[in-house]
Protein backbone atom coordinates (compact mmCIF):
# COMPACT_ATOMS: atom_id res chain seq x y z
CA UNK A 1 0.00 0.00 0.00
CA UNK A 2 1.33 3.29 -0.68
CA UNK A 3 2.49 6.09 2.11
CA UNK A 4 0.20 8.65 1.23
CA UNK A 5 -2.32 6.62 0.42
CA UNK A 6 -1.78 5.19 4.08
CA UNK A 7 -1.61 7.99 5.77
CA UNK A 8 -4.95 9.62 4.37
CA UNK A 9 -6.97 6.58 4.63
CA UNK A 10 -5.56 6.84 8.62
CA UNK A 11 -6.28 10.74 9.18
CA UNK A 12 -10.05 9.63 7.73
CA UNK A 13 -9.80 6.93 10.95
CA UNK A 14 -8.97 9.18 13.01
CA UNK A 15 -11.85 11.78 12.03
CA UNK A 16 -14.05 9.18 12.54
CA UNK A 17 -12.97 8.08 15.53
CA UNK A 18 -13.45 11.62 17.22
CA UNK A 19 -17.00 12.28 15.58
CA UNK A 20 -17.82 8.77 17.16
CA UNK A 21 -16.79 9.71 20.61
CA UNK A 22 -17.61 13.04 20.14
CA UNK A 23 -21.47 12.31 19.07
CA UNK A 24 -21.83 9.68 22.06
CA UNK A 25 -20.43 12.13 24.83
CA UNK A 26 -22.56 15.25 24.00
CA UNK A 27 -25.74 13.21 23.49
CA UNK A 28 -25.57 12.10 27.58
CA UNK A 29 -26.61 14.41 30.51
CA UNK A 30 -24.19 16.74 31.97
CA UNK A 31 -24.61 18.26 35.52
CA UNK A 32 -26.02 14.86 36.72
CA UNK A 33 -22.50 13.77 36.97
CA UNK A 34 -21.90 16.41 39.75
CA UNK A 35 -23.94 13.68 41.83
CA UNK A 36 -22.47 10.92 41.24
CA UNK A 37 -25.01 9.05 39.23
CA UNK A 38 -23.82 5.72 40.98
CA UNK A 39 -20.80 6.24 39.52
CA UNK A 40 -17.07 7.62 40.61
CA UNK A 41 -17.75 10.52 39.03
CA UNK A 42 -19.14 12.84 41.89
CA UNK A 43 -16.27 11.78 43.96
CA UNK A 44 -13.90 13.26 41.45
CA UNK A 45 -15.91 16.34 40.39
CA UNK A 46 -16.35 17.47 44.25
CA UNK A 47 -12.26 16.15 45.19
CA UNK A 48 -10.86 18.26 42.50
CA UNK A 49 -13.54 21.67 43.58
CA UNK A 50 -11.98 20.97 46.60
CA UNK A 51 -8.01 20.21 45.67
CA UNK A 52 -7.97 23.73 44.56
CA UNK A 53 -10.85 25.45 46.47
CA UNK A 54 -8.02 26.98 49.54
CA UNK A 55 -9.93 24.75 52.09
CA UNK A 56 -8.68 21.62 54.32
CA UNK A 57 -12.35 19.30 53.99
CA UNK A 58 -15.75 20.13 53.14
CA UNK A 59 -18.78 19.43 50.87
CA UNK A 60 -19.84 20.02 47.11
CA UNK A 61 -23.35 18.47 46.15
CA UNK A 62 -23.70 16.53 49.24
CA UNK A 63 -20.00 14.50 48.37
CA UNK A 64 -17.36 15.21 51.20
CA UNK A 65 -13.92 16.07 50.25
CA UNK A 66 -10.68 15.82 52.68
CA UNK A 67 -7.29 17.11 50.85
CA UNK A 68 -5.30 15.68 54.01
CA UNK A 69 -6.47 12.21 53.06
CA UNK A 70 -6.90 12.44 49.17
CA UNK A 71 -6.47 8.41 48.72
CA UNK A 72 -6.08 8.32 44.68
CA UNK A 73 -2.85 9.57 43.08
CA UNK A 74 -4.00 13.14 41.99
CA UNK A 75 -4.13 13.69 38.48
CA UNK A 76 -7.48 13.15 37.47
CA UNK A 77 -8.78 15.12 40.48
CA UNK A 78 -6.77 18.03 39.21
CA UNK A 79 -7.81 17.87 35.78
CA UNK A 80 -11.34 17.84 37.09
CA UNK A 81 -10.73 20.99 39.51
CA UNK A 82 -8.85 22.94 36.95
CA UNK A 83 -11.92 22.98 34.45
CA UNK A 84 -13.94 23.57 37.50
CA UNK A 85 -12.57 26.93 38.05
CA UNK A 86 -12.99 27.94 34.46
CA UNK A 87 -16.22 26.68 33.74
CA UNK A 88 -19.71 26.39 35.32
CA UNK A 89 -21.05 22.78 35.57
CA UNK A 90 -22.78 22.18 32.52
CA UNK A 91 -19.80 23.42 30.30
CA UNK A 92 -17.45 21.74 33.02
CA UNK A 93 -18.82 18.12 31.70
CA UNK A 94 -18.40 19.28 28.09
CA UNK A 95 -14.69 20.52 28.08
CA UNK A 96 -13.62 17.62 30.34
CA UNK A 97 -15.70 15.17 27.72
CA UNK A 98 -13.82 17.15 24.47
CA UNK A 99 -10.51 16.84 26.17
CA UNK A 100 -11.34 12.82 26.73
CA UNK A 101 -12.17 12.69 23.07
CA UNK A 102 -9.57 14.31 21.79
CA UNK A 103 -7.18 11.95 23.60
CA UNK A 104 -8.80 8.72 22.65
CA UNK A 105 -8.40 9.99 18.94
CA UNK A 106 -4.93 10.62 19.88
CA UNK A 107 -4.66 6.89 21.26
CA UNK A 108 -6.29 5.71 17.66
CA UNK A 109 -2.81 7.55 16.22
CA UNK A 110 -0.33 6.48 19.08
CA UNK A 111 -1.82 2.53 18.66
CA UNK A 112 -0.97 3.04 15.17
CA UNK A 113 2.28 4.24 15.38
CA UNK A 114 2.89 1.03 17.43
CA UNK A 115 1.55 -0.96 15.16
CA UNK A 116 3.58 0.36 12.41
CA UNK A 117 6.68 0.08 14.28
CA UNK A 118 6.14 -3.98 15.14
CA UNK A 119 5.30 -4.71 12.09
CA UNK A 120 6.71 -2.31 9.49
CA UNK A 121 3.64 -2.92 7.87
CA UNK A 122 0.84 0.03 6.52
CA UNK A 123 -1.97 -2.77 6.80
CA UNK A 124 -1.61 -3.93 9.94
CA UNK A 125 -1.68 0.36 10.95
CA UNK A 126 -4.64 0.93 9.24
CA UNK A 127 -6.52 -2.46 10.83
CA UNK A 128 -5.62 -1.60 14.67
CA UNK A 129 -6.55 2.11 13.79
CA UNK A 130 -10.36 1.10 12.75
CA UNK A 131 -10.59 -1.78 15.51
CA UNK A 132 -9.80 0.73 18.25
CA UNK A 133 -11.47 3.40 16.60
CA UNK A 134 -15.33 1.64 16.21
CA UNK A 135 -14.54 -0.32 19.11
CA UNK A 136 -18.13 0.41 21.11
CA UNK A 137 -16.29 0.65 24.25
CA UNK A 138 -13.58 2.79 23.80
CA UNK A 139 -15.98 5.36 21.88
CA UNK A 140 -18.18 5.45 24.89
CA UNK A 141 -15.26 5.65 27.25
CA UNK A 142 -14.19 9.32 26.78
CA UNK A 143 -17.80 10.18 27.91
CA UNK A 144 -17.33 9.32 31.68
CA UNK A 145 -15.99 11.35 34.19
CA UNK A 146 -13.87 8.21 35.06
CA UNK A 147 -9.76 7.99 34.98
CA UNK A 148 -9.93 5.38 31.93
CA UNK A 149 -9.39 7.51 28.89
CA UNK A 150 -6.56 9.81 30.15
CA UNK A 151 -4.47 6.40 31.42
CA UNK A 152 -4.80 4.77 28.21
CA UNK A 153 -3.50 7.94 26.58
CA UNK A 154 -0.57 8.16 28.75
CA UNK A 155 0.70 4.51 28.60
CA UNK A 156 0.10 4.65 25.09
CA UNK A 157 2.00 7.82 24.70
CA UNK A 158 4.83 6.79 26.96
CA UNK A 159 4.98 3.21 24.97
CA UNK A 160 5.44 5.06 21.75
CA UNK A 161 7.88 7.12 22.27
CA UNK A 162 9.85 4.21 24.14
CA UNK A 163 9.39 1.58 21.24
CA UNK A 164 9.28 3.74 18.13
CA UNK A 165 11.73 7.03 18.95
CA UNK A 166 13.95 4.97 21.44
CA UNK A 167 14.57 1.31 20.99
CA UNK A 168 13.43 1.02 17.48
CA UNK A 169 16.18 3.64 16.62
CA UNK A 170 18.93 2.05 18.22
CA UNK A 171 18.05 -0.73 16.57
CA UNK A 172 17.93 0.71 13.18
CA UNK A 173 21.33 1.93 13.96
CA UNK A 174 19.43 5.70 13.13
CA UNK A 175 19.71 7.41 16.47
CA UNK A 176 21.30 9.99 17.25
CA UNK A 177 21.92 10.83 20.77
CA UNK A 178 20.60 13.89 21.91
CA UNK A 179 17.32 12.89 20.54
CA UNK A 180 16.94 9.51 21.99
CA UNK A 181 17.74 10.44 25.59
CA UNK A 182 15.03 13.54 25.33
CA UNK A 183 12.71 10.46 23.37
CA UNK A 184 13.56 8.40 26.88
CA UNK A 185 13.40 11.10 29.33
CA UNK A 186 9.85 11.97 27.79
CA UNK A 187 8.93 8.35 27.83
CA UNK A 188 9.65 8.09 31.35
CA UNK A 189 7.43 11.47 32.17
CA UNK A 190 4.34 10.05 30.16
CA UNK A 191 4.67 7.10 31.69
CA UNK A 192 4.88 9.15 35.53
CA UNK A 193 1.59 11.10 34.52
CA UNK A 194 0.24 7.88 33.61
CA UNK A 195 1.02 6.61 37.25
CA UNK A 196 -0.32 9.86 38.63
CA UNK A 197 -3.57 9.17 36.77
CA UNK A 198 -3.75 5.89 38.20
CA UNK A 199 -1.57 3.67 40.86
CA UNK A 200 -1.70 0.01 39.66
CA UNK A 201 1.17 1.15 36.88
CA UNK A 202 3.45 2.37 39.38
CA UNK A 203 5.57 -1.02 39.22
CA UNK A 204 5.55 -0.93 35.26
CA UNK A 205 8.74 1.36 34.54
CA UNK A 206 11.18 -0.93 36.52
CA UNK A 207 9.87 -3.64 33.73
CA UNK A 208 10.84 -1.41 30.93
CA UNK A 209 14.31 -1.18 32.98
CA UNK A 210 14.97 -4.70 32.67
CA UNK A 211 13.73 -4.34 29.09
CA UNK A 212 16.86 -2.28 28.06
CA UNK A 213 19.19 -4.67 30.38
CA UNK A 214 18.10 -7.61 27.86
CA UNK A 215 18.59 -5.34 25.16
CA UNK A 216 22.06 -4.16 26.56
CA UNK A 217 23.46 -7.93 27.34
CA UNK A 218 22.15 -8.71 23.54
CA UNK A 219 24.28 -5.40 22.51
CA UNK A 220 21.41 -4.00 20.92
CA UNK A 221 21.58 -1.17 22.76
CA UNK A 222 24.22 1.08 23.62
CA UNK A 223 25.59 2.47 27.48
CA UNK A 224 22.19 0.64 28.85
CA UNK A 225 23.06 1.53 32.37
CA UNK A 226 22.92 5.33 31.80
CA UNK A 227 19.47 4.74 29.87
CA UNK A 228 17.80 2.91 32.76
CA UNK A 229 19.33 5.40 34.81
CA UNK A 230 18.18 8.20 33.28
CA UNK A 231 14.78 6.64 32.62
CA UNK A 232 13.84 5.34 36.30
CA UNK A 233 15.85 9.15 37.59
CA UNK A 234 12.99 11.02 35.45
CA UNK A 235 10.11 8.80 36.46
CA UNK A 236 10.64 8.52 39.94
CA UNK A 237 11.06 12.46 39.78
CA UNK A 238 7.66 13.09 38.77
CA UNK A 239 6.10 10.63 40.38
CA UNK A 240 7.97 11.56 43.73
CA UNK A 241 6.45 15.20 43.62
CA UNK A 242 2.79 13.67 45.33
CA UNK A 243 4.91 12.33 47.87
CA UNK A 244 6.74 15.26 48.80
CA UNK A 245 3.20 17.33 48.36
CA UNK A 246 1.94 14.81 51.02
CA UNK A 247 4.93 15.25 53.70
CA UNK A 248 5.28 19.34 53.03
CA UNK A 249 1.41 19.88 53.34
CA UNK A 250 0.21 17.04 55.97
CA UNK A 251 3.34 15.13 57.21
CA UNK A 252 1.95 12.15 55.42
CA UNK A 253 4.12 9.82 53.64
CA UNK A 254 2.20 8.28 50.42
CA UNK A 255 3.96 6.62 47.62
CA UNK A 256 1.62 7.38 44.49
CA UNK A 257 -1.90 6.09 46.37
CA UNK A 258 -2.77 4.58 50.09
CA UNK A 259 -5.35 2.81 48.46
CA UNK A 260 -3.01 -0.46 47.31
CA UNK A 261 -3.57 -1.96 50.43
CA UNK A 262 -7.20 -1.60 50.58
CA UNK A 263 -6.88 -3.27 46.77
CA UNK A 264 -5.17 -6.43 48.42
CA UNK A 265 -7.28 -6.59 51.27
CA UNK A 266 -10.54 -6.48 48.81
CA UNK A 267 -8.76 -8.80 46.88
CA UNK A 268 -8.51 -11.28 49.91
CA UNK A 269 -11.68 -10.63 51.01
CA UNK A 270 -14.79 -12.82 49.71
CA UNK A 271 -17.35 -10.27 51.40
CA UNK A 272 -16.12 -6.87 49.90
CA UNK A 273 -18.85 -4.31 48.36
CA UNK A 274 -19.86 -0.71 49.12
CA UNK A 275 -17.98 1.75 51.50
CA UNK A 276 -20.15 1.50 54.25
CA UNK A 277 -19.97 -2.43 54.29
CA UNK A 278 -15.73 -2.73 53.58
CA UNK A 279 -15.84 -0.47 56.59
CA UNK A 280 -17.67 -2.68 58.84
CA UNK A 281 -16.09 -5.54 57.78
CA UNK A 282 -13.15 -3.83 58.43
CA UNK A 283 -13.79 -3.14 61.92
CA UNK A 284 -14.81 -6.05 63.10
CA UNK A 285 -13.57 -6.66 66.02
CA UNK A 286 -11.03 -4.34 65.85
CA UNK A 287 -11.07 -1.29 68.61
CA UNK A 288 -9.87 1.87 66.91
CA UNK A 289 -8.93 5.42 68.83
CA UNK A 290 -11.82 8.19 67.16
CA UNK A 291 -10.19 10.04 64.73
CA UNK A 292 -11.08 14.05 65.92
CA UNK A 293 -9.69 15.68 63.55
CA UNK A 294 -11.53 14.31 61.31
CA UNK A 295 -14.83 15.82 60.64
CA UNK A 296 -16.24 14.59 57.42
CA UNK A 297 -16.01 10.94 55.82
CA UNK A 298 -13.19 9.30 56.90
CA UNK A 299 -13.54 5.91 55.54
CA UNK A 300 -10.09 5.92 53.86
CA UNK A 301 -7.77 6.52 56.96
CA UNK A 302 -7.70 2.91 58.06
CA UNK A 303 -4.25 2.00 59.47
CA UNK A 304 -2.13 0.44 57.20
CA UNK A 305 -1.83 -2.15 59.74
CA UNK A 306 -5.35 -3.35 59.72
CA UNK A 307 -5.17 -4.06 56.29
CA UNK A 308 -2.34 -6.46 56.93
CA UNK A 309 -3.88 -8.22 60.12
CA UNK A 310 -6.61 -8.92 58.06
CA UNK A 311 -5.02 -9.71 54.96
CA UNK A 312 -3.29 -12.27 57.08
CA UNK A 313 -6.21 -14.19 58.79
CA UNK A 314 -8.24 -14.30 55.34
CA UNK A 315 -4.84 -15.81 52.98
CA UNK A 316 -3.84 -17.71 56.76
CA UNK A 317 -7.44 -18.78 57.57
CA UNK A 318 -8.05 -20.31 54.20
CA UNK A 319 -5.14 -20.44 51.60
CA UNK A 320 -6.96 -22.55 48.95
CA UNK A 321 -10.02 -20.40 49.16
CA UNK A 322 -7.90 -16.53 48.67
CA UNK A 323 -6.19 -18.50 45.26
CA UNK A 324 -9.20 -19.93 44.17
CA UNK A 325 -11.30 -16.31 44.87
CA UNK A 326 -8.03 -14.65 42.95
CA UNK A 327 -8.17 -16.95 39.60
CA UNK A 328 -12.12 -16.48 39.44
CA UNK A 329 -12.19 -13.04 40.12
CA UNK A 330 -9.26 -12.28 37.57
CA UNK A 331 -11.08 -14.98 34.85
CA UNK A 332 -14.37 -12.41 35.03
CA UNK A 333 -12.40 -9.25 34.70
CA UNK A 334 -10.18 -10.72 31.65
CA UNK A 335 -13.07 -12.55 29.83
CA UNK A 336 -15.82 -10.13 30.72
CA UNK A 337 -15.70 -6.89 28.36
CA UNK A 338 -16.21 -3.58 30.01
CA UNK A 339 -18.47 -1.23 28.72
CA UNK A 340 -21.83 -3.53 28.46
CA UNK A 341 -22.82 -1.72 32.12
CA UNK A 342 -23.02 1.52 29.66
CA UNK A 343 -26.10 -0.08 27.49
CA UNK A 344 -28.25 -0.61 30.55
CA UNK A 345 -30.67 -3.77 31.11
CA UNK A 346 -29.85 -7.15 31.85
CA UNK A 347 -26.35 -8.76 31.20
CA UNK A 348 -26.56 -10.67 27.83
CA UNK A 349 -23.98 -12.76 29.77
CA UNK A 350 -26.24 -13.42 32.64
CA UNK A 351 -29.07 -14.10 30.79
CA UNK A 352 -27.40 -16.68 28.47
CA UNK A 353 -26.04 -18.31 31.57
CA UNK A 354 -29.38 -18.58 33.28
CA UNK A 355 -30.87 -20.07 29.98
CA UNK A 356 -28.31 -22.51 29.47
CA UNK A 357 -28.19 -23.69 33.15
CA UNK A 358 -32.23 -23.09 34.06
CA UNK A 359 -34.56 -22.77 30.30
CA UNK A 360 -32.79 -24.57 27.42
CA UNK A 361 -35.85 -23.47 25.39
CA UNK A 362 -36.34 -22.05 21.82
CA UNK A 363 -38.51 -19.29 23.67
CA UNK A 364 -35.91 -18.55 26.28
CA UNK A 365 -33.30 -18.10 23.23
CA UNK A 366 -35.33 -15.60 21.72
CA UNK A 367 -36.00 -13.77 25.00
CA UNK A 368 -31.85 -13.38 25.14
CA UNK A 369 -32.27 -11.57 21.73
CA UNK A 370 -34.95 -8.90 23.49
CA UNK A 371 -32.31 -7.96 26.11
CA UNK A 372 -32.45 -4.36 25.83
CA UNK A 373 -29.13 -2.91 23.87
CA UNK A 374 -28.79 -6.41 22.78
CA UNK A 375 -27.09 -5.47 19.12
CA UNK A 376 -24.39 -3.16 21.33
CA UNK A 377 -23.55 -5.53 23.81
CA UNK A 378 -23.53 -8.24 21.35
CA UNK A 379 -20.72 -5.54 19.52
CA UNK A 380 -18.24 -5.01 22.54
CA UNK A 381 -18.14 -8.38 22.96
CA UNK A 382 -17.26 -9.16 19.62
CA UNK A 383 -14.04 -6.44 19.67
CA UNK A 384 -13.04 -7.52 23.29
CA UNK A 385 -12.93 -11.62 21.82
CA UNK A 386 -11.05 -10.20 18.81
CA UNK A 387 -8.94 -8.17 21.02
CA UNK A 388 -8.45 -11.04 23.34
CA UNK A 389 -7.86 -14.34 21.05
CA UNK A 390 -6.03 -12.66 18.71
CA UNK A 391 -4.69 -10.79 20.53
CA UNK A 392 -3.04 -13.39 22.26
CA UNK A 393 -1.82 -15.46 19.25
CA UNK A 394 -0.22 -12.55 18.30
CA UNK A 395 1.67 -12.22 21.61
CA UNK A 396 3.01 -15.52 21.27
CA UNK A 397 3.71 -15.57 17.22
CA UNK A 398 5.64 -12.05 17.98
CA UNK A 399 8.00 -13.77 20.67
CA UNK A 400 11.16 -13.81 18.48
CA UNK A 401 10.55 -10.41 17.57
CA UNK A 402 10.58 -9.62 21.64
CA UNK A 403 13.35 -6.25 21.27
CA UNK A 404 10.42 -4.05 19.93
CA UNK A 405 7.27 -6.43 20.75
CA UNK A 406 7.98 -6.97 24.14
CA UNK A 407 7.64 -3.23 25.82
CA UNK A 408 3.91 -3.69 24.47
CA UNK A 409 3.05 -7.42 25.42
CA UNK A 410 4.89 -6.37 28.86
CA UNK A 411 2.14 -3.99 29.67
CA UNK A 412 -0.60 -6.58 28.96
CA UNK A 413 1.36 -9.03 31.32
CA UNK A 414 1.92 -6.53 33.66
CA UNK A 415 -1.32 -5.40 34.42
CA UNK A 416 -2.96 -8.99 34.56
CA UNK A 417 -0.27 -10.11 36.86
CA UNK A 418 -1.06 -6.95 38.97
CA UNK A 419 -4.87 -8.11 39.34
CA UNK A 420 -3.84 -11.41 40.15
CA UNK A 421 -3.41 -10.18 43.87
CA UNK A 422 -5.00 -6.70 43.75
CA UNK A 423 -8.82 -6.42 43.25
CA UNK A 424 -9.92 -7.27 39.42
CA UNK A 425 -12.90 -5.89 37.71
CA UNK A 426 -13.43 -5.41 33.87
CA UNK A 427 -12.62 -2.00 34.06
CA UNK A 428 -9.28 -2.62 35.51
CA UNK A 429 -8.13 -4.79 32.86
CA UNK A 430 -9.88 -2.43 29.94
CA UNK A 431 -6.95 -0.08 29.56
CA UNK A 432 -4.85 -3.57 27.92
CA UNK A 433 -7.16 -3.30 25.12
CA UNK A 434 -5.47 -1.11 23.00
CA UNK A 435 -2.14 -3.10 23.48
CA UNK A 436 -4.19 -6.19 22.30
CA UNK A 437 -5.43 -4.70 19.47
CA UNK A 438 -1.63 -4.39 18.21
CA UNK A 439 -1.27 -8.15 18.36
CA UNK A 440 -4.02 -8.86 16.76
CA UNK A 441 -4.55 -6.56 14.50
CA UNK A 442 -0.80 -8.25 12.76
CA UNK A 443 -2.16 -11.60 13.46
CA UNK A 444 -5.05 -10.93 10.89
CA UNK A 445 -3.34 -9.81 8.47
CA UNK A 446 -1.00 -12.38 8.57
CA UNK A 447 -4.11 -14.59 7.98
CA UNK A 448 -5.49 -12.79 5.54
CA UNK A 449 -1.72 -12.84 3.08
CA UNK A 450 -2.37 -16.69 3.67
CA UNK A 451 -5.57 -16.85 2.60
CA UNK A 452 -4.91 -14.75 -0.26
CA UNK A 453 -1.96 -16.79 -1.34
CA UNK A 454 -4.14 -19.97 -0.98
CA UNK A 455 -6.79 -18.71 -3.14
CA UNK A 456 -3.89 -17.91 -5.72
CA UNK A 457 -2.50 -21.16 -5.87
CA UNK A 458 -6.37 -22.36 -6.09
Amino acid sequence: MRAARADRLLDLILLLGLLLRCAYAFSLPTVSEFTGGGGDSGWFLANGYGFFSGQTHGWVNGISFYNGTLPTPPLYVMFAGLVQLTFPEHETIIVMRLLQCLAGAATIWLTARLALVMTNDKRVMLLAAGLLALHPAMVMEPANIATETLYIFFVALGLWLYMETFVAAHMQGQSHRPTTRWALVLAALALGLATLTRAVSALFPLALALHMILLGRRRLLGDWRRACLLFLLAYGALVSTWTVHNLVLWDRLVIVSDQLLGALWRGAEANDGSPQQNDALLLAGVDLPENKDCEVDCKYQHPAGLYLQKIGEIVGGDPAGFVGRRAAELAYAIFQPHGTTELGGTSVWGAARQWLQEDRTLGGLLDILRVEGFVSKLLVWAFHDIALVFGALGMWRWRDSWPIALPLAGFALYTIAAHLVLLAEPRYLFPIEFALLVFASAVIAQLLDRRSRGEGRA
